[in-house]
């Protein structure tokens, strides 16, 4: 057995003990797919609707295309082959899996043993097989595959397998008397899944076990509310006869294994005189509750933990943005700690976060608590000092949990902390009380997965699991906050006629979204305005302008925003806009991302937006995205220029998001921050004409460079834009520009024929303007068109006459047409001179600091050396070329260079250094997804292996070669061919050949 295949998480191939990538995300879901219907035959109907919403007229073939992948995939890893694994037939595939190979099938090996001896008594022996088929989870199964609807359906069913197997697991150990240490695992499933009757049934049982009869009973009390409100049931016979039997104590209930379990802690001490019941003020369990689980242990471990050190009570802040569910999570986790303090549980509004109405003062908060605690009304001191110095002494030697909620900040909070080691406080705030000794938890938006749960259970009739896609769409839009998928779960609630795509298209329109968030008395602007209005009413200047920053920034559509940015968008210092956006971060109304980078949350930035259109003035706020976006493209500009200097001598001036100076300062800033170029573009293109011109004038570099670094999607999305801004414009020459941008994509997806009009009509633009240098570079784009799709002859010609009217243009113009040149003479076989060419080309691209193209001219006069026996001089060039691939990140050139180095050690009879290279080509081409390197190189492996006198080896990669090469069929690069074509015939010459 020689591999595994692990579905139960993320999908996986382990080989030899690693995790190997399966490819592209159609692979991933073809594989899954087939693991689940492992050794049974899958019909490409099948196949096709689980990979596919509105499948191409291309499916099958691309079916083929994956099938290939993954049977070359498997039988690379496959040290111990069987045959072929995966087998196809005209009705479908079939992939031959043994069942200790598949995780899913131990994982039902190991459920019907332990079912087995669960059913005959063996509670350990089930115990113990539950735990391990359990162990296999990693999560949700095949958790990083986006799911067809058989694959979700299945999905689904292997979670419900899953949770009864949990379920069985709890049996059994209840069975051996492990009831204490059951019942916080049960509390967590049962917040997960609330409406689970074995779960709760087994939570009573635990409860009554463990001693605590009158926990059991409130357990049932929950759970009959919870289905009444929810519901509108009454709970199941079984839970009602638990019911019974508790109230009656029923010795059946009592198991003979109870004793193995320790014995529940020790009674706490009966409460102080003077009090006849303990204070039990909290607010109703929240019913739909969902996700939190990090936090509720959190909370649970501070609150519970040994004492140790500690002098005082454990406090915990819960903070964050408004409606992020923090005062539910504080009752939720209240009523869990509940049982740990019986001297009484303490709630307390503060209003700190109600505009409009005062918090409630100090002294006024420790009255309303002191008098919980049993002391008169007239024995509470009447000055601040005494009040606490009081409330300190009362609460010494009680074991407390106090729920302060709505908390303005630590100022209010400081006074109603008891003295007691034995007490706990939860706290609810917007803002971090940073001052305070405390754990501190920020609460932020939910995970897909706990959003769809919480609608789910908000909505309670299972429209949400019938149409997991629009669901997908709804949480998207409501961003994932807690109080927008309420309002949603109530709407839909409310709506019995409305599938869950109803509500998703009526929040599609971003202008309406936050009219429709709104239900009852939930509002999300309400919760917006009640932080917003803090800083605008605020006695502080500094607040009131963050409220005015925060309208201003949101008005821009980026994804993050830099301290740089802002302070461009408001017009003050980068040191004073950074003080500005601490408030906004302290506020909650942006979130920190570092040091210096922030980030709105959608529904945040469109409340922002609109209240930006109904308190300033149009021009005013026109005025400020075209300063932010004028920076933003200003930056790019000039890290255009960086990465390919030939786009102008001077760097580009004026304000910018970023400080760059150098290429590696361009590299990493274009690596880091292209979503954020891509939506400042997009912006740019509907705000104003100069910014359209500007759009045309940075982002050309910008693309050629994203195509050496195989970024194509992102290449597309720029060239859109600079196709509507072309248009926007009315510029010819823009618009000629961005035809040839246009071509390379054509050309890169295959349609030749889209390429080439694209190319002659940028042509015919630049004669129609005169302009001799647009003529120039467009007869060389046509050139490399042809060379690149087999006609060199025609290309050369193209390209003569390129360099001709060229050659009184910028010198960098002249040097790509030159080099372009070069290439084909080299197909055409005149080394010498693709040698002279290329020798006047690097020459015009050293003075002008043009690295990019450096690289790439190296990496061709490399080869244009060995094919002229200096191959000392090609090495020198080639690993030149690499290095300056490296550092610019041209990783289609970087392959093609260690695979022309391999070469060049080869001829030289280095086959060791050979094989080195052919590898990581091999590497790269595979990372990159280039499946014609990627046969290159193998087909150069196999060549070593020759050389090396290893003909299986051999004979295994030039199979795998020209499997790939056989679905490549117009994909050859004829220069490197034509290199790599010499093999055989400069075998032989000797390393003094060089110079």
């Amino acid at each position: 057995m020689s591999l595994r295949f692990q579905l139960l998480g993320p999908l996986r191939i382990i080989a030899a003990g690693r995790a190997v990538p399966v490819g592209p995300q159609k692979q991933r879901a073809m594989l899954a797919a087939l693991l689940l219907s492992a050794n049974e035959r899958v019909s490409l109907d099948r196949l096709v609707g689980e990979l596919w919403d509105q499948p191409p007229h291309s499916a099958v073939a691309n079916l083929r295309t994956y099938a290939s992948g993954l049977r070359r995939l498997l039988t690379e890893l496959d040290d111990e082959p069987i045959g072929d694994r995966l087998t196809a037939n005209a009705a479908g595939y079939q992939l031959r899996v043994d069942p200790e190979e598949l995780d899913l099938h131990r994982f039902q090996a190991a459920t019907e043993l332990g079912r087995a001896a669960l059913a005959s008594g063996d509670h350990a022996g089930a115990t113990a097989r539950f735990r391990e088929a359990l162990d296999l989870w990693r999560g949700r199964p095949a958790e990083d595959v986006r799911p067809g609807p058989e694959l979700g359906a299945r999905i689904t069913l292997l979670e419900e397998q899953h949770l009864s197997l949990v379920e069985d697991l709890i049996q059994a150990r209840l069975a051996l008397g492990e009831h204490a240490s059951v019942t916080g695992k049960l509390r967590l499933l049962i917040t997960a899944h609330p409406y689970r009757e074995r779960l709760r049934h087994q939570l009573m049982l635990a409860l009554y076990r463990s001693g605590d009869a009158p926990a059991a009973l409130t357990a049932y009390a929950e759970t009959r509310a919870a289905f009444a409100d929810q519901l509108g049931l009454e709970p199941g016979t079984e839970l009602s006869r638990l019911h019974l039997a508790i109230l009656r104590r029923d010795p059946e209930l009592s198991t003979p294994d109870a004793a193995t379990e320790s014995p529940p802690p020790a009674p706490a001490p009966e409460s102080p005189p003077g009090q006849a019941e303990p204070p039990r003020q909290l607010p109703p369990d929240p019913a739909a509750f969902v996700g939190r689980v990090d936090e509720l242990r959190a909370i649970e471990r501070a609150c519970t933990a040994a004492n140790g050190p500690r002098t005082g009570p454990a406090v915990v802040v819960l903070h964050g943005p408004g409606g992020m569910g923090k005062t539910t999570l504080a009752v939720r986790a209240a009523h869990r700690l509940a049982s740990h303090y019986p001297d009484g549980q303490l709630y307390l509004e503060l209003q700190g976060g109600t505009p409009g109405m005062p918090g409630v003062d100090p002294l006024a908060a420790l009255g309303q608590l002191l008098r919980a605690l049993g002391v008169p009304a007239r024995d509470v001191p009447l000055e601040l000092g005494e009040a606490a110095a009081r409330f300190r002494s009362e609460t010494a030697a009680r074991r407390l949990l106090i729920v302060l909620d709505g908390a303005a900040g630590a100022q209010q909070i400081r006074s109603l902390l008891p003295a007691g080691r034995d007490c706990a406080v939860l706290v609810t705030s917007r803002r971090p009380a940073g001052t305070l000794d405390a754990l501190r938890l920020r609460l932020d938006r939910l995970s897909d997965a706990e959003a769809r749960q919480l609608l789910d259970a908000l909505c309670g009739d299972g429209r949400v699991a019938v149409d997991p896609e629009a669901t997908g769409h709804l949480v998207t839009l409501c961003d994932g906050h807690p109080l927008a998928l309420r309002i949603a779960g109530a709407r839909l609630a409310a709506r019995p006629d409305w599938s869950v795509a109803v509500l998703a298209d009526r929040l599609d329109d971003e202008r309406e979204r936050l009219d429709e968030l709104r239900a009852d008395d939930l509002a999300i602007r309400s919760s917006f305005w009640n932080t917003y209005r803090q800083l605008l009413d605020s006695a502080d200047p500094d607040d009131r302008t963050a409220a005015a920053v925060f309208r201003s920034l949101s008005l821009l559509r980026v994804p993050e925003i830099p301290v740089p940015l802002a302070a461009v968008t408001i017009g003050v210092p980068e040191r004073r806009a950074l003080t500005l956006l601490d408030r906004l971060t302290e506020t909650h109304l942006l979130d920190a991302v570092g040091p210096a980078r922030f980030r709105f949350h959608d529904l945040l930035r469109l409340y922002g937006a609109e209240l930006a259109e109904e308190t300033d003035p149009a021009a005013e706020r026109q005025r400020a995205v075209r300063r932010g976006l004028t920076a933003y493209l200003t930056t790019v500009l000039r890290a255009g220029q960086l990465l390919r200097p030939q786009r102008g001598a001077e760097l580009a001036t004026g304000p910018s998001v970023v400080e760059l100076g150098t290429l590696d300062d361009a590299v990493r800033w274009v690596n880091g921050d292209l979503a954020g170029i891509i939506a400042a573009a997009r912006q740019a293109c509907d705000a104003a004409p100069q910014l359209s011109r500007l759009c045309v004038e940075a982002i050309p570099s910008i693309v050629v460079w994203l195509q050496k670094h195989n970024r194509w999607a992102e290449a597309d999305a720029l060239v859109a834009v600079c196709e509507q801004a072309a248009t926007a414009t009315d510029d010819d020459a823009a618009r000629a520009r961005v035809l040839a941008l246009r071509a390379t994509l054509h050309w890169r997806a295959g349609s030749l024929e889209a390429a080439c009009g694209a190319l002659e009509s940028a042509l015919e633009l630049w004669r129609r303007l005169g302009d001799r240098e647009g003529e120039g570079r467009a007869l060389q784009n046509l050139g490399w068109f042809h060379h690149r799709t087999g006609s060199p002859r025609r290309a050369a010609d193209l390209v003569r006459a390129a360099v001709g009217l060229l050659a009184d243009a910028k010198p960098v113009w002249l040097a790509m047409a030159l080099h372009n040149l070069a290439e084909i003479e080299f197909e055409l076989g005149n080394f010498p001179a693709a040698d002279e060419h290329l020798t006047r080309c690097l020459a015009m691209r050293r003075d002008h600091h043009d690295a990019v193209g450096e690289a790439i001219t190296l990496v061709a006069l490399g080869r244009t050396h060995s094919q002229l026996g200096r191959h000392l001089d090609a090495l020198t060039a080639l690993t030149a070329g690499l290095r300056l691939c490296r550092r610019t990140g041209n990783r289609e050139d970087e392959w093609e260079a260690l695979l022309s180095r391999s070469e060049v050690h080869l001829r030289l009879g280095d086959v060791a250094l050979a094989h080195r290279d052919g590898e990581e080509a091999l590497t790269l081409a595979r990372a990159v997804g280039d499946r014609y390197g990627e046969a290159a190189a193998l087909r150069q492996l196999g060549r070593v292996q020759e050389r090396r006198g290893e003909r299986a080896a051999a004979d295994g990669y030039a199979r795998r070669a020209n499997r790939i090469f056989a679905d490549l069929p117009g994909r050859r690069d004829g220069v490197l061919e034509t290199f790599l074509a010499r093999a055989d015939q400069s075998a032989g010459v000797p390393a003094s050949a060089g110079t």
